[in-house]
C-alpha cells in the first residue's frame, strides 16, 4: 500500500474532498488561480470501506457549475493490488458512481446565462439576476423599461431535475409572463432541457455531468444506476445539489408541491402558450379552472393572457377578482385596474406590488407606472423617489423625477438628477445628449440661467453641434441678449450647412430673429422662403411669410404664401382620405400636431380677412381648420361669423294667390308652452315640454270675404286659456298670453297665434337658455324657432352644443335633427358652388353616421 496516492493507509477512510487542500489554493496570491485552457480534472485513488475508488482531487468547473465531489467505486478489485500506476492504471475500468456534489454561484450562473437570453426582452442581452430563495430561485431580467421576474421551484426526480416557474410578473411585456418564463428557462437549459407539462426537465443530469468530467480526465464514465438526488438546497449566494447511491428522495417543500400541482392542472395550457397558441391556451386554462375553481396561479395566468391580447380587461379583471382582491394581485391587478379606468385602485395595487417585489428594477418600474397615474405632483414625486431608491441606475426614473422636480420648482434637485444622469452616461455623445435634453427642459420652463449653463456644458462634448448652438441662442434671446442670439443662430445655420444636417428649423428661428429683433422683414421673408415644401416646418414658414408680407403691404405676396399653406393642408388631407378610405381618422395625417396646424389656418384666415378683406379665402382657411378640429369653439364661431357675412340675402317668398290656403297637417308631436305670470313686461320664457298629441284634421277655411267668427276652442289645439290679471299682463303684447298653450307642430305659429314675431321669440328663448343651459325643453323650442326662421348655422351651433354638453338621452334626441341640418347645409353649399364648405358639412355628417 506504500504506492497509494496521497499516502492512504489500510483501513483509513478516504478524506472528504471538501477538506482536501488544493495546490492552487496554496499558491502565492491566494484562492482560485485561473485554469489554463488545457486544464483537466485532477483524479486520485482512495480506499473507502475496504474498496478502491476514484475521486475528484479538487473542484472542477463545468460551465457555470462547479463539481466539488465525485466518488466512483471500482468493484471486483482484490487486495493486495499494485497502485504504482496511479489512476491511469485503472482508468479503463468502469466503476459505480457513489456520490456526486455540484454547486453554482448565482452571479456566475447569471453571467453564463445572460448571453443565451439575447432577444428575449429586447435586442441585446438583458440584465439577469439569479438569486436563491426558499425551495428554489428567483430569476429576474430587465432590458430598458421592460422587466420580467418569476420564481423557480426545483423538484428533483431520480436523476433528473424539474424546474417549475411560478408567480411570473412583469412590466412592458409583449407576451404572457408565464410563457416568457418558460422560454427563458428553455433558452438557459438549451439542449439539456425539454418542456414537459409546464416544467423544464433536465433529463439525466447526473449522467451528463459524469460523462463530461471523467472522460476529460482520461477515465471511463461510471454506471449511475441507483444514484438519486438526495439534497437540492439554496444557500446564501449559491445553489447546491448532492446525489448519492441508494439515497432516499428529498422531502419537497410547499413551493415545490404547489408548483407540481399547478403544472399537473395547467401543464397543457402552459405548453400551448409557450408555442404561441394563445386562443387554444385560453380554452385550456378555462378547462383547468373548471377542475380547480378560483385557483390563484391559474387565474393569474389566464388574466395575463387576456390583458396582453387586448380589449379584454373587464373579463380579465373578473377572473382575478374571483380568486383574490384586485389590489392584492400585484402588477397584474394594477394593469387591469388601469385598463378599466380605475386610476386610484391601480395606484394602490402598483404601490403594494412595488413594496412586496424583491427584484429592485421591477419594483422601480412599478413605482414609475404608479407615478404616471398620480394626479397630485407631490404624490407623483414621492413615488418616483421610492423608485429611484430601489433602482438608481434606471434612466427613465431619473428623467421622470427630473421633470417632476421642475414642476415643483425644485431646481437644485433637478440639477442633481441631471448631473447624475450625465455622470452615469458613457461616452461624449451620451453625455452631450443628457446635457442637451436637460437644458431644453429648463428652457421650456423659463429657467434661462440654468438652461444656458447646461447648453454650454453640452457644447463641451460637441462644440460643432448646430442644435446646441441654436438652443444656447434661444436661451440668450430669452435672457434679453437678442443681438448675440442672432449671431449664434447664424453660426448654427452655418454649422448645419457645413455638416449637411437639416436646417429648416434653424431657418425659421433665424427668420423670427431677423423680424422681431433686427426688424428686417425682407431678410426674414427671404429666410423662410428657403424652407422647401414637404418638410414639417413648411406650413409654419408659409404662415410667417404671409404675415410678414402683409406687414410690408405686399398683399399679393401674402395671398400667394397663404394660398400655398392652404394647398399644402388640402393635399395632406386628400392623401389621408385616399389612404384611409371611408374610415377617416380625425386629425390625421398631422397626428398630435393637428391643433397646431388648425391654429396656423385660423391665423391665416384672420390675415385674409383683416389685411386683404377676402372673406371667401378666410372661409376656406377656416373650413380646413374645422376639418382638423371640428369641435374647436373658437374656430367654429369664426367660421359661422365669416359665413354669415358672405351669405347671400334670402329673397322674400312670392305672395300666394288669393284663395283658400291649405294649412299644414299636424305632426304626431306638439309643443306645450307653460307660461307663468311674468315678472317683467316681456314674454314669459318658461320650459317647453314635448308631448305626443293625436292628429287633428285641418279646419276648413272660411271664405275670405267676411271676417271669420270666433270659433270654439279646440281642446286638442289650445288647452284652458284663462286670462291673466291686469297686474300680470304684459303691455309688450297685443293680447294676454294664456298660462298653458299647446300647439301642434305645423299648426298656427306662435307669431300668428299671439302676435309675437319669431325673431323676438328666438331672442327670448335664447335668454332663457343662457339663464339655465340645462333646460332641454327650452333648447328644443329654440331649435324649432330657428328652423322656421331658416337660420341653419345658428341651429347647427345650438344642436352641436347640446350634443357636447348633454347626456346620452339628449344626444339621442338631438342627433337626428343635427344630421338633417348638416345635410341641408351641404346641399345648399353645393348648389351655390361652395364645394369646400359642402365637403366640410359632408365630412361632419359622415362622422355622425359612422
Amino acid at each position: 500500500m506504500a504506492g497509494m496516492a496521497a499516502g492512504q493507509r489500510r483501513g483509513r477512510p478516504a478524506r472528504a474532498l471538501g477538506l482536501a487542500p488544493s495546490i492552487r489554493a496554496l499558491a502565492p496570491g491566494g484562492g482560485a488561480a485561473p485554469r489554463p485552457p488545457d486544464d483537466r480534472p485532477v483524479l486520485r485513488l482512495a480506499v473507502s470501506k475496504g474498496a478502491l475508488a476514484i475521486e475528484l482531487g479538487e473542484p472542477f468547473a463545468l460551465g457555470p457549475l462547479r463539481v466539488t465531489e465525485l466518488v466512483v467505486r471500482l468493484a471486483g478489485i482484490r487486495f493486495p493490488v499494485d497502485l504504482s500506476g496511479g489512476v491511469a492504471r485503472f482508468r479503463h475500468r468502469r466503476g459505480q458512481l457513489v456520490r456526486l456534489s455540484v454547486e453554482a454561484q448565482g452571479t456566475e450562473l447569471a453571467g453564463w446565462a445572460a448571453p443565451r437570453l439575447r432577444g428575449l426582452l429586447g435586442d441585446g442581452a438583458p440584465q439577469l439576476l439569479i438569486a436563491p430563495i426558499e425551495d428554489g430561485a428567483l430569476v429576474a431580467l430587465r432590458s430598458g423599461e421592460t422587466a420580467l421576474a418569476f420564481d423557480v421551484a426545483v423538484a428533483p426526480g431520480e436523476r433528473a431535475l424539474r424546474l417549475l416557474p411560478e408567480r411570473a410578473r412583469g412590466i412592458g411585456l409583449a407576451a404572457p409572463p408565464h410563457a416568457l418564463a418558460l422560454q427563458a428557462l428553455s433558452m438557459m437549459a438549451g439542449t439539456h432541457g425539454r418542456l414537459v407539462e409546464g416544467a423544464i426537465v433536465l433529463d439525466a443530469a447526473v449522467e451528463r455531468i459524469v460523462r463530461l468530467l471523467l472522460p476529460a480526465a482520461g477515465a471511463r464514465a461510471p454506471a449511475v444506476e441507483g444514484v438519486q438526488w438526495a439534497v437540492v438546497a439554496a444557500e446564501a449566494g449559491r445553489f447546491r445539489a448532492e446525489g448519492a447511491l441508494g439515497a432516499a428522495p428529498p422531502a419537497l417543500g410547499d413551493r415545490a408541491l404547489r408548483a407540481l400541482e399547478a403544472a399537473e392542472l395547467a401543464g397543457a395550457a402552459d405548453e400551448l402558450a409557450f408555442a404561441g397558441g394563445l386562443d387554444e391556451a385560453r380554452r385550456a386554462y378555462l378547462a383547468a379552472l373548471e377542475r380547480a375553481p378560483r385557483h390563484p396561479e391559474i387565474s393569474s395566468r389566464l388574466a395575463w393572457l387576456d390583458l396582453l391580447i387586448g380589449e379584454r380587461a373587464e373579463g380579465a379583471l373578473s377572473t382575478v377578482v374571483d380568486a383574490m382582491p384586485a389590489v392584492d394581485a400585484g402588477l397584474l391587478g394594477g394593469a387591469l385596474l388601469e385598463a378599466v379606468g380605475d386610476r386610484d385602485g391601480a395606484f394602490s395595487a402598483l404601490a403594494r406590488a412595488a413594496h412586496a417585489e424583491p427584484y429592485g428594477p421591477l419594483a422601480a418600474l412599478a413605482w414609475l407606472r404608479a407615478a404616471a397615474l398620480a394626479d397630485a405632483v407631490d404624490v407623483r414625486l414621492d413615488a418616483l423617489n421610492l423608485g429611484v431608491a430601489r433602482a438608481p441606475g434606471i434612466d427613465a426614473l431619473r428623467w421622470a423625477r427630473f421633470h417632476a422636480r421642475l414642476d415643483v420648482a425644485d431646481v437644485r434637485g433637478a440639477l442633481a438628477d441631471a448631473e447624475h444622469l450625465e455622470a452615469s452616461a458613457r461616452g461624449a455623445e451620451a453625455r452631450h445628449a443628457v446635457s442637451r435634453r436637460a437644458a431644453e427642459a429648463f428652457l421650456a420652463r423659463g429657467d434661462v440661467a440654468d438652461a444656458r449653463v447646461l447648453f454650454e456644458r453640452a457644447l463641451r462634448y460637441a462644440p460643432e453641434s448646430p442644435d446646441v448652438v441654436a438652443g444656447l441662442a434661444r436661451s440668450l434671446r430669452a435672457a434679453g441678449e437678442g443681438r448675440r442670439a442672432l449671431d449664434l443662430l447664424a453660426r448654427a445655420r452655418a454649422l448645419a450647412a457645413r455638416s449637411g444636417a437639416p436646417a429648416c428649423a434653424l431657418d425659421l428661428e433665424l427668420g423670427r430673429g431677423l423680424a422681431e429683433i433686427a426688424g428686417d422683414l425682407p431678410a426674414a421673408i427671404a429666410r423662410v422662403r428657403s424652407v422647401p415644401p414637404g418638410v414639417p416646418e413648411a406650413l409654419e414658414a408659409r404662415l410667417l411669410e404671409g404675415r410678414w408680407c402683409a406687414g410690408l403691404g405686399d398683399l399679393g405676396g401674402a395671398s400667394v404664401a397663404l394660398g400655398r399653406l392652404r394647398d399644402a393642408v388640402e393635399l395632406a388631407l386628400q392623401g389621408r382620405a385616399d389612404d384611409a378610405g371611408p374610415a377617416r381618422a380625425k386629425g390625421a395625417p398631422f397626428g398630435d400636431g393637428a391643433a397646431a396646424v388648425a391654429a396656423l389656418l385660423a391665423e391665416a384666415a384672420e390675415i385674409e380677412e383683416r389685411s386683404r378683406g377676402d372673406l371667401l379665402a378666410a372661409q376656406r382657411q377656416l373650413g380646413l381648420a374645422l376639418r382638423l378640429r371640428p369641435r374647436d369653439p373658437g374656430i367654429t364661431a369664426a367660421f359661422r361669423r365669416v359665413s354669415g357675412e358672405i351669405a347671400p340675402p334670402i329673397a322674400p317668398a312670392p305672395a300666394a294667390p288669393p284663395g283658400p290656403v291649405q294649412r299644414p297637417r299636424a305632426a304626431e308631436q306638439r309643443i306645450e308652452v307653460h307660461v307663468a305670470a311674468p315678472r317683467r313686461r316681456t314674454i314669459p320664457p318658461e320650459p317647453v315640454v314635448i308631448a305626443p298629441a293625436p292628429l287633428k284634421p285641418p279646419p276648413v277655411p272660411r271664405a275670405p270675404a267676411a271676417p271669420p267668427k270666433a270659433a270654439p276652442i279646440d281642446p286638442g289645439t289650445i288647452d284652458e286659456m284663462p286670462t291673466l290679471d291686469g297686474t300680470d299682463t304684459s303691455t309688450d303684447l297685443t293680447a294676454p298670453i294664456p298660462s298653458s298653450v299647446t300647439l301642434a307642430e305645423g299648426q298656427v305659429p306662435l307669431a300668428r297665434a299671439f302676435g309675437v314675431d319669431d325673431e323676438l321669440l328666438a331672442e327670448r328663448l335664447a335668454d332663457r337658455l343662457r339663464a339655465d343651459p340645462a333646460d332641454q325643453g327650452v333648447a328644443m323650442a329654440l331649435a324649432d324657432v330657428l328652423d322656421r326662421l331658416g337660420r341653419d348655422l345658428d341651429l347647427l351651433a345650438l344642436l352641436s352644443a347640446r350634443m357636447e354638453e348633454g347626456d346620452d338621452a339628449v344626444r339621442h334626441e338631438v342627433a337626428p335633427r343635427r344630421r338633417i341640418v348638416l345635410a341641408r347645409l351641404a346641399a345648399r353649399a353645393r348648389a351655390e358652388g361652395r364645394d369646400s364648405e359642402a365637403e366640410l358639412y359632408e365630412m361632419l355628417l359622415q362622422s355622425e353616421l359612422a
